[in-house]
């Protein structure tokens, strides 16, 4: 295997070295400001960049030919330049880009391993671009804020955990530039918050089953695509400070950040590399009580670390190594007070804190990528070799309390340590003028090895070691103007699972243990192949229709059901792995300066992943599932400056309690949220300034029946509505300087989180923010 392996890079390798040009320029628009963070391609390749915040741009070491660039960049109109390039030769072209909104299906994405626009895809695709994450991060610097506004995916539980944070009713896979964040083996909860937003680019989120990356993504993937080296000179700096606070009572809130980027570029190389420090204060809610610190946001301190370097081998070869570090940890004094479910929220009041910090101790991820372009039949080939090293330290509690053993309770932790090499191939072909398309294939490699304990060194959940071998097939057909997309993935999975024993604990106050029983390990072997299919029509503006078929495969939270073992050898656990069917039918629409998208789904699975307590342990329930919905979204251009948006989405669930087809239970507010509709008013000038107000309404799910005492169980909690706005503005005061403030619900809107209410626990009862503020400034070198 080693050996064709190494053939296998050394004919990839071996090309013909010849002398390269460069293309370079500016984008502008039609008042001549630069346009940052425009999208230049050469059509029919895969090499790319984007503009600076001086809307520069450079293309280095580019073979000699013909080649048709493309430039477009969103809310504008995308044009192209043909060119010849000779050896050795530099062309200078700069552009200018007229303002459209007919564009927005021209966003390059790149999450499906080739780069393609939406338009190329038949499937819902939402993008967050680099301008849009500096809006939202203004008012918040959660990622899981600020992918809040995106439909089809839950509005963010306020917390590190992000449990109850679905997308389209089932567990989404997270990604840093394609490296798995996600711990599917054991879910912690703890995957979305994993790197700070000013390291990134964009972020893509691709909705429904997939298969692309593998285990975990029955709702789709949401993938964070980090900066990449865009400067135009050999050193360009930029220097962010933040401060923020609560505008109820300020009192011990204030937070600070500060973050540092530098990134150039020389002939053959080019870096970026950043890190950033941020302490935060106590978070208060719309009464200004101190907010429970138990998963909380508040007093923590963050740190992270990234850096990465490409470099052009040759014309047609480029490397590129890829490093972020991540840590937040919370460092507070204040301990949780229960509330009262349904009249008094859970708060943090001053108390003896047990345990160690708990927070992320480490998220490391390393990536190095090798390109080779133009290999025999046109084929361009990727190696992605990676690495991700993950821990985190969830807070004290008595659950795990023996007093035979000396423990008054306990904390966890969550280890997972992942490599992997993936290797990707595309090649074009063509038949006629009318029918072009590629075919994509390779193979997914990665071992996995997962486990939780406890801190005071007994075990929890067994070491996991999961090996994947996966190929894969993707055809891409484009014939006049239908787009069909198909293709297959077979998964070849192998876990092997030592001998352990589940953990010894007591309800406090009582001497009858649960747990303890021995299990014989073994080897646990998963084998699927799972399907893709979608065709897209794009022949009128006003209406481009598509429908599409797609599975996923996922084994369900195979680290819960071990812990919680009754039986006494592996062979005898139900861990049956989840194949979910999405079917979705959708199409994008443009009138003038009106862009309306929309799509209505299923998804189905005959096994189910939703959680269920059964005498205070969480267990997993297989019954079949079924979960649907639609999503609309809106965006124009109502003035010459003036701008508006509005998105709705709706899902719902239910299961086959009784597994006889009939569908009549519905599931757990865990995994279905309410109603989500979000609406935006943006006025922004070009290269001078930007005000944007947001409102998001969260509707009301009550879907079950008190207990009788007057209680719910987990997951069945009602849910009330309720409207929270939010503001941000920036202003360039000078060419280089910027300065911005947002404000977090603007109206102080008192509200549980979506995850208090349906969770019907007293202890995590959590109220949302009250106002809050985030003043920053900016400055570029």
């Amino acid at each position: 295997m080693k050996n064709i392996l190494t053939l296998l890079l050394l004919s990839t390798m071996i090309t013909v070295q010849a002398q390269s040009g460069s293309i370079k320029g500016k984008v502008t628009n039609q008042q001549l400001q630069a346009i940052p963070y425009a999208t230049i391609v050469l059509k029919t390749t895969s090499i790319g960049t984007t503009t600076n915040e001086n809307g520069s741009y450079t293309l280095t070491n580019i073979s000699p030919g013909s080649y048709s660039v493309q430039f477009s960049a969103i809310g504008y109109k995308t044009i192209y330049r043909e060119l010849n390039l000779r050896s050795s030769e530099e062309i200078s072209i700069s552009v200018q880009l007229s303002e459209d909104l007919q564009n927005l299906n021209e966003v390059v994405i790149t999450s499906n391993r080739r780069i393609e626009t939406l338009d190329e895809v038949p499937s819902s695709v939402s993008v967050i671009s680099s301008r849009e994450l500096e809006n939202l991060s203004q008012t918040s610097n959660s990622i899981a804020d600020i992918l809040a506004e995106v439909p089809g995916l839950t509005l963010s539980t306020n917390q590190t955990s992000s449990v109850g944070q679905t997308l389209r009713g089932r567990n989404m896979l997270i990604l840093i530039d394609g490296i798995p964040q996600s711990t599917p083996l054991r879910s912690g909860g703890r995957d979305i918050n994993t790197v700070d937003p000013n390291t990134l680019e964009r972020i893509e989120v691709i909705k429904g089953a997939t298969a692309i990356y593998g285990n975990g993504s029955d709702g789709g993937i949401v993938n964070y695509i980090t900066k990449k080296p865009k400067a135009t000179g050999k050193l360009e700096s930029t220097t962010q400070i933040n401060t923020e606070g609560s505008l109820v009572d300020i009192d011990h809130t204030v937070g600070t950040k500060i973050s540092q980027t530098f990134s150039g570029k020389t002939n053959k190389i080019g870096y970026v590399a950043s890190g950033s420090f941020g302490q935060s204060g106590i978070y208060r809610d719309a009464n200004g009580l101190v907010m429970s610190p138990t998963y909380g946001l508040g007093e923590t301190n963050q740190y992270n670390l990234f850096g990465k370097i490409n470099y052009d081998l040759s014309p047609n070869q480029d490397i590129e190594l890829m490093y972020n570090y991540y840590s937040s940890n919370q460092n507070t004094e204040y301990t949780n007070q229960p509330g009262v479910y349904g009249k008094e929220p859970a708060i943090g009041v001053i108390g003896e804190v047990l345990g160690v910090d708990e927070g992320n101790r480490h998220n490391h991820n390393a990536q190095l990528i090798y390109n080779a372009y133009k290999l025999p039949g046109n084929t361009a080939f990727k190696l992605n070799l990676y690495l991700q090293d993950f821990k985190t330290v969830y807070g004290f509690t008595d659950a795990f309390y023996n007093p035979v053993l000396g423990f008054e309770g306990g904390q966890s932790f969550l280890e997972s340590n992942k490599k992997g090499a993936r290797f990707n191939f595309e090649t074009p072909y063509s038949s006629g003028k009318n029918l072009t398309g590629d075919i994509l294939y390779g193979v997914d490699i990665m071992n996995d090895k997962t486990a939780q304990s406890i801190i005071d060194g007994r075990s929890w959940v067994p070491e996991m070691d999961m090996t994947n071998f996966a190929p894969y097939l993707q055809l891409k057909t484009e014939y006049r103007n239908f787009v069909l997309k198909t293709g297959l993935r077979i998964e070849n999975i192998n876990i092997d699972v030592n001998d352990f024993q589940t953990i010894v604990r007591y309800p406090v106050g009582s001497n009858t243990p649960s747990g303890g029983v021995s299990v014989e390990g073994g080897n646990l072997k998963y084998s699927a192949t799972t399907f893709n299919a979608g065709i897209r029509y794009n022949n009128w503006n006003y209406f481009k229709p598509f429908v599409s078929f797609s599975q996923s495969f996922s084994i369900a939270d195979l680290g819960r059901t071990l812990r919680s073992a009754t039986a006494n050898t592996l062979s005898q656990i139900a861990t049956e792995a989840v194949i979910a069917n999405n079917y979705e039918a959708g199409f994008n629409s443009r009138f003038g300066e009106t862009n309306l998208s929309g799509a209505y789904y299923i998804s189905t699975s005959d096994l189910g992943a939703t959680y269920v307590e059964v005498n205070g342990i969480f267990q997993i329930a297989r019954q079949p599932e079924k979960v649907y919905g639609f999503e609309l979204a809106l965006d124009t251009k109502l003035l010459k400056n003036l701008y508006m948006g509005s998105s709705v989405s709706y899902t719902e669930g239910k299961l086959d309690s009784k597994n006889n087809g009939n569908y009549n239970t519905y599931m757990n507010g865990d995994r279905i949220p309410p109603v989500k509709t979000v609406t935006y008013l943006e006025y922004k000038i070009d290269g001078l300034w930007n005000a944007r107000l947001s409102h998001t309404y969260s509707g009301n799910r009550k879907k079950f029946d008190a207990n009788s005492n007057g209680g719910y169980a987990y997951g069945k909690g009602p849910v009330d509505s309720f409207n929270v706005v939010n503001f941000n503005i920036n202003y360039q005061f000078t060419k280089n300087n910027k300065i911005g403030l947002g404000i977090q619900n603007l109206l102080n809107e008192d509200y549980y989180n979506l995850n208090s209410q349906w969770g019907a626990r007293e202890e995590n009862y959590f109220k949302g923010n009250g106002a809050r503020f985030n003043l920053s400034l900016t400055f570029n070198l």
